[in-house]
Formats: structure tokens, C-alpha cells, sequence
């Protein structure tokens, strides 16, 4: 005689969204060069006077070549405040990618940029490749931020974007 038993299916599904970190990325041709795109972005010391959500910018260390190989900021929105240091990669006119070191609020926090020339016929023109990655400890977090985060990265650009304006002045 062959007894049978029964398991329940069991389905596993993460309450708010993937555990899996979110990424966005965004594209945009700026007026102006990959140096002049390149410096702003790797001048991290310098958000805290144009990035929105910056308190406080700064650089822990450079490489031989005296490009910034550690930094780090302090931003802030409502209630929320974190700080975090970042181990920088900069190729001089080509990337920047961060990825923090030091965090409580994020589990994973990285942004990429790749600066590539645009042909153009009389100004310089810079093609800007932009990836944010992300996961808040809190899955609540991570949940509400993929409503915003698009919005976020925007934002983000087009500081830098005006930035560039503002300095080619």
C-alpha cells in the first residue's frame, strides 16, 4: 500500500517589489565637451552647491593621476538624511563611476557616467550616459523610491546640465 502526503505550494514573493536593486538610466547630448562634462561630474566636492538633495560634498582621497578616487555626500530629503563615502573610478573625459562604501539607509547605492563626443558641425556636443542603481534596506523605501526614481535621475542630470550652462557664462 502507497501512502501519499501532500506539501503545499509554497510561492515566495517579496511583499513591496523585487529584492533584486533598481537601476535607471538616462541618455542626453549636453552643449558642451566630454572635458567640460567630465570635470563637473568628477568635482565632487562641488555638488553641494548645485545638486538638489546635497547638504554636504566632498573628497577623501585622489590617485596619481590627482583625479578623486574617494568622496563622499551628505543628502537629504524631508526627514531623511544619510551620509556616505563612495569609491570613485575616473577615466579623465570618458566615465566616473561611484560605488558608496559606507552605508545605512541604501544596501546598494552606484551611479556610472560615460561622456562620449558628439560630431557636430560648430560646438563641441557631449553624448551623457547615465546609471543610477539602487536597494533601500527598507523594502517599504525601495517600493515608494521606484515611483520617484525616474523622476529623481532627471533631476539629477539637469543640474548637472545646468551647471554646464552656467559655467560656459
Amino acid at each position: 500500500m502507497m501512502i501519499r502526503t501532500s506539501r503545499p505550494l509554497v510561492l515566495k514573493r517579496a511583499f513591496f517589489g523585487s529584492s533584486k536593486p533598481q537601476s535607471y538610466s538616462i541618455s542626453r547630448v549636453l552643449n558642451g565637451s566630454p572635458e567640460q562634462v567630465f570635470d563637473i561630474v568628477s568635482r565632487v566636492d562641488n555638488y553641494k552647491n548645485f545638486v538638489p538633495f546635497v547638504e554636504d560634498s566632498f573628497i577623501t582621497s585622489r590617485d596619481g593621476g590627482n583625479l578623486p578616487s574617494g568622496a563622499g555626500l551628505k543628502i537629504g530629503w524631508n526627514d531623511i538624511t544619510e551620509r556616505f563615502v563612495c569609491k570613485l573610478h575616473c577615466e579623465e573625459n570618458r566615465n566616473v563611476y561611484a560605488k558608496s562604501v559606507e552605508l545605512e539607509l541604501f544596501e546598494t547605492l552606484e551611479t556610472q557616467w560615460v561622456f562620449s563626443h558628439v560630431s557636430t558641425s560648430k560646438f563641441p556636443k557631449c553624448r551623457v550616459d547615465f546609471k543610477l542603481t539602487y536597494k533601500f534596506r527598507n523594502p517599504l523605501y525601495n517600493h515608494l523610491s521606484s515611483m520617484f526614481a525616474p523622476q529623481v535621475s532627471n533631476i539629477m542630470i539637469g543640474a548637472f546640465e545646468k551647471q554646464l550652462k552656467q559655467q560656459q557664462r
